[in-house]
């Protein structure tokens, strides 16, 4: 009776009396890599500072199917945490305001405006889906509803409609496996939004600097040509409190509960004379959507939620089909005195990246894989370690300053990067 009786021991205690293994013991977490990918279905990446309580945790990912019902239209989506919540999922589920079947879940909570990616307003975008038809469905310039007619009841089905949002065209972590300084992914999320957009990718580059005052940083790429120039673009970063602007910068920084981190995002492109940075929440405007606040509360104990109350809003003033947005999150502590490196953005031909703390990222600018030579320029002193992505497959040759360095850099066909380190200098890549 204790095993199966409902409130006394439950189906818990069963599977305990199966399963659990009292001579088996617990390994040190600090065997574990701090980096790992979660492919198909998912497309997801998690990376780590390390294996301590205050480390930094990031989370990345591309969606390759949307399962519907509790899944949200967040492709593309990232997150950080260190020492509080800096770039979060926001809203809250199963509230004083409703839970699953109510306004909140609905029209913000799930949507891609309550998480950190991409919108892209069409005025006249309509959102539909099989279920909630009581709830006016309001349009948040996000990614659609899949398969609004029916849920997938095999994997037939599941490939034959609409379910599939992403493909991930690149993940790698490294050089060392086991505590990379790189974790990279990159996806194409086009097939997670409506007609309205002819192409939308992501590329994310985290990189782990161990215990410094700036224990890492997040980089992230994007690619966005929307079907018509007037749909305004806009790229999201979301808070648990007030972040201020200044230029193109926006720093979130923690101070409530205990919390002590903070992130710092320098917005790259677009250019400072180009961006818009738009500040929306606090009371009254916590989980805005289409001039709605599309409110819900916790059911009890609201201290113990994170549900966020703000998000800046970086847009383009200048409409354009094409547009690209690199943004460098940096992540320190609130009370950090040391002046934080400023990323150095570096654009060569079909190549864009950024220079940061003895680190090189390289993105490729066009939709494709590279195959011809490739160039860039780095400065300053010291050993820099790179990582130059959106390469073709095969055998690739490394020149700096008009000299072959190495003869040989292999590119796999799911990494599609290439990693070395040297001295600043002018570097090629040829195939």
């Amino acid at each position: 009776d204790y095993l199966i009786t409902p409130g006394i021991g439950g189906m818990n205690k069963f599977y305990e009396l199966l399963w659990s293994d009292p001579d088996l013991q617990p390994l040190p977490l600090t065997d574990l890599p701090t980096s790992r990918y979660f492919g198909f279905p998912n497309g997801w990446m998690v990376a780590r500072s390390g294996w301590q309580s205050d480390a930094v945790v990031c989370e990345m990912k591309v969606n390759i199917y949307n399962f519907v019902n509790h899944q949200h239209q967040d492709a593309g989506a990232f997150q950080i945490y260190y020492k509080g919540p800096l770039a979060m999922d926001t809203g809250l589920y199963e509230g004083l305001d409703g839970g699953y079947i109510s306004d909140h879940n609905v029209n913000y909570y799930k949507r891609t405006v309550a998480h950190n990616s991409i919108l892209v307003y069409d005025p006249d975008e309509k959102f539909e889906t099989r279920g909630f038809r009581e709830i006016e469905k309001l349009n948040d310039g996000g990614q659609r509803l899949p398969n609004r007619w029916a849920e997938a009841k095999n994997p037939a089905m599941m490939q034959a409609n609409d379910f599939q949002t992403g493909q991930v065209l690149g993940h790698w972590m490294g050089p060392d496996q086991k505590e990379p300084d790189f974790t990279y992914m990159k996806g194409d999320i086009t097939q997670a939004y409506s007609a309205k957009v002819e192409q939308v990718q992501r590329s994310f580059a985290f990189l782990n600097f161990g215990g410094t005052t700036m224990p890492a940083a997040l980089v992230v790429f994007d690619r966005v040509i929307s079907a018509n120039p007037d749909f305004k673009k806009t790229w999201l970063l979301h808070s648990e409190e007030e972040p201020t602007v200044s230029g193109n910068t926006t720093t979130v920084t923690l101070g409530q509960r205990g919390w002590s981190g903070k992130l710092v995002n320098h917005t790259l492109l677009p250019r400072q004379e180009n961006t818009s940075i738009e500040l929306i929440g606090g009371p009254g405007k916590e989980f805005w959507v289409a001039g709605r606040n599309i409110t819900n509360r916790p059911r009890r104990n609201p201290e113990r939620y994170e549900m966020g109350a703000w998000r800046a809003e970086v847009s383009p003033k200048t409409s354009s089909g094409l547009d690209y947005f690199l943004n460098v999150m940096l992540i320190t502590d609130t009370g950090a005195t040391e002046i934080l490196p400023k990323p150095l953005m570096m654009e060569s031909g079909q190549i864009l990246g950024v220079q940061l703390a003895g680190r090189a990222v390289l993105f490729n600018k066009t939709a494709k894989a590279a195959t011809k030579p490739i160039a860039w320029q780095t400065t300053g002193a010291g050993t820099i370690k790179h990582l130059v992505a959106g390469l073709t497959p095969g055998n690739w040759q490394l020149w700096r300053d008009g000299r072959i360095v190495q003869p040989v850099i292999s590119v796999s066909s799911d990494a599609g990067t290439a990693s070395f380190q040297g001295p600043a200098g002018s570097y090629e890549m040829r195939r």
